[in-house]
């Protein structure tokens, strides 16, 4: 069965709010913490050549650094980053490390939005989110009220291209009746975007009748604000609620429609791809087989020129290759299956999907037994030379292992998350747990310490364990022992021998088994990044805390998180 996959992700890089030079508000100028950025503004907007630009701000940032101007160095680097898009990364982390911790009322959370939006481009959906969070919070403490929201908004289009259609609906929602209630921030071009956004949303949703109803306005409102681009776009959403709704005349005319406007807007042919996508799609339902595969045929010409993968258009090899299979031609098929193959090593974001896909869509076996199949009926057929079918057998074989790997690392995961869940659910009915830090003192071992010794610092650091102060305080082997009254050669050896490991492990399990116990229970904390979950555990970044958790448990936090929210 096809499945919907929303393309939404795709463009999200025209709709999102990216507080691109000349995207900005009048409003949102005069809340500047000085006239800096207006007239900075207006000075490079007065320019028609980029390299004129260039200069201007250049200097401009010269002179700022002269006068130790930090607001006046930080818009230079948000305007020369919007203009160099090679150095955007680079003029970015400049503007984030001058204004952290300052209280401008944009900065530093465009230097993140700057990021968050180069990090989708590069396919990089996690890494985007996690900077769309940053920038939104520090939007918060500043009270950016605007910058705030548009934030939000764009979380909003990250969960809805993941799935998470409720949220993003919810997410939109808010955003459209804040724009309603705030008529002087309610830009044509805003409001647009987000009427699009909740169509995206409820037709990929299958909420048909929700759909059809922003559709509409979003086409009244477009024409009525002479928004072409975006019109052309709710032109070929109303083609594709069409198809849905099984109104296949009536998608056909408006596909072809919004794909003529597209052109005239757009010159990626990649959104062309998608009304050729749907065309063939709605003749195939009417019964139109051969104009339907011509359309589809136009989708992999584009694929294969462009490389530019979206992926609700890989579905489209499902019909090329029945198509060659019923016409018998073998190598068509084959081109066909090895066309959907290497399309998966594209774009990582792209590699991730069709992993996926291609596990759910075939089964392993079935996929290995096709792929013989074929392979001995043209080799009967057109005497294939041994070199030709010894490459295809090492590809097939090398795709069998990927995908025993893929599922033995997913089930490992899947397994090692439920013992974790199991010894925590163990942990708070006061049962014996499996993974725990010992505190057993039967263990016999010459250590060369009274026992009467032994048995008291077993005892604190039993205090100290159910104290959970290791969260709120970074220790040393020499503070703990100075807070247990003991000194530090004595606690060493103590733990390497009834604790089974160093110090250092000792205080990083203690974290990891908290951390664990914390997210189980609280469903706020989950929503934390990484890097503030790791801080409130005790941990000094996220990298020692992924490599502990790891280590201790076998799967990293992201991933139990991920478990948790899913469950």
């Amino acid at each position: 069965m096809i499945k919907k996959y929303t393309f939404l992700g795709y463009l999200l890089i025209l709709f999102v709010y990216a507080n691109q030079v000349y995207g900005q508000n009048e409003k949102e100028d005069k809340n500047q913490n000085d006239l800096g950025y207006t007239q900075l503004k207006a000075l490079i907007a007065n320019q028609k050549i980029d390299s004129l630009k260039v200069k201007t701000l250049q200097s401009y940032l010269s002179e700022s650094k002269s006068r130790a101007d930090t607001l006046g160095m930080a818009n230079a680097y948000f305007f020369l980053a919007n203009l160099i898009k090679e150095a955007k990364l680079q003029y970015a982390d400049s503007l984030i490390e001058i204004t952290k911790g300052k209280k401008y009322i944009n900065y530093p959370a465009r230097g993140y939005l700057l990021q968050g939006n180069t990090q989708y481009e590069l396919g990089k959906y996690k890494e985007a989110l996690e900077l769309y969070l940053i920038a939104s919070e520090a939007a918060k403490k500043n009270g950016n009220e605007l910058q705030y929201r548009k934030l939000r908004f764009n979380i909003g289009l990250l969960k809805n291209t993941a799935g998470d259609r409720n949220e993003a609906q919810i997410i939109f929602l808010e955003h459209l009746d804040f724009l309603e209630k705030n008529p002087d921030l309610k830009g044509p071009n805003s409001y647009n975007k987000t009427l699009f956004a909740l169509t995206d949303s409820y037709i990929y949703d299958d909420k048909f009748n929700l759909a059809g109803d922003y559709i509409n306005k979003g086409i009244q409102e477009t024409l009525r604000t002479e928004d072409l681009e975006v019109y052309s776009h709710f032109v070929v959403y109303s083609g594709m609620h069409q198809y849905f709704s099984k109104n296949y005349t009536q998608a056909i005319d408006s596909l072809n429609k919004g794909k003529e406007l597209i052109k005239k807007v757009d010159d990626i042919e990649t959104r062309t791809a998608i009304c050729d996508y749907y065309l063939g799609r709605s003749y195939r339902a009417l019964g139109s087989i051969e104009i339907s595969m011509q359309y589809f045929k136009n989708v992999d010409h584009t694929l294969k020129e462009t490389e530019d993968i979206i992926p609700e258009l890989i579905d489209t090899y499902d019909y090329l290759i029945a198509d060659a299979k019923s016409k018998k031609d073998l190598e068509q098929q084959i081109e066909y299956i090895n066309t959907l193959l290497r399309l998966d090593s594209i774009r990582h974001a792209n590699q991730i999907y069709l992993t996926k896909n291609i596990n759910e869509r075939y089964d392993t076996a079935e996929l290995v037994a096709e792929k013989e199949k074929l392979i001995d009926e043209l080799q009967e057929k057109t005497f294939l030379k041994e070199e030709t079918i010894a490459v295809l057998i090492l590809f097939l074989i090398t795709l069998v292992i990927l995908v025993i790997y893929f599922f033995y690392r997913s089930h490992a995961n899947k397994r090692r998350f439920l013992n974790l869940l199991e010894e925590q659910k163990n942990k708070d009915q006061g049962q014996p747990e499996f993974n725990t830090i010992s505190n057993t003192i039967s263990k016999k071992e010459e250590i060369d310490i009274p026992e009467e010794v032994i048995a008291t610092v077993l005892k604190k650091l039993h205090g100290f364990e159910e104290s959970v102060r290791f969260s709120k305080k970074q220790y040393t082997l020499n503070s703990l022992a100075k807070e247990l009254q003991t000194n530090s050669a004595y606690l060493s050896k103590i733990i390497n021998v009834h604790k089974n490991m160093n110090f250092a492990n000792y205080l990083n399990n203690l974290r990891v088994d908290f951390a664990v116990g914390e997210l189980t229970t609280d469903k706020a904390l989950r929503s934390y990044t990484i890097k503030a979950i790791a801080e409130e555990v005790g941990f000094k970044n996220a990298q020692s805390f992924s490599s502990a958790f790891h280590k201790r448990t076998g799967i990293y936090p992201s991933y139990f998180i991920k478990q948790l929210n899913n469950g």
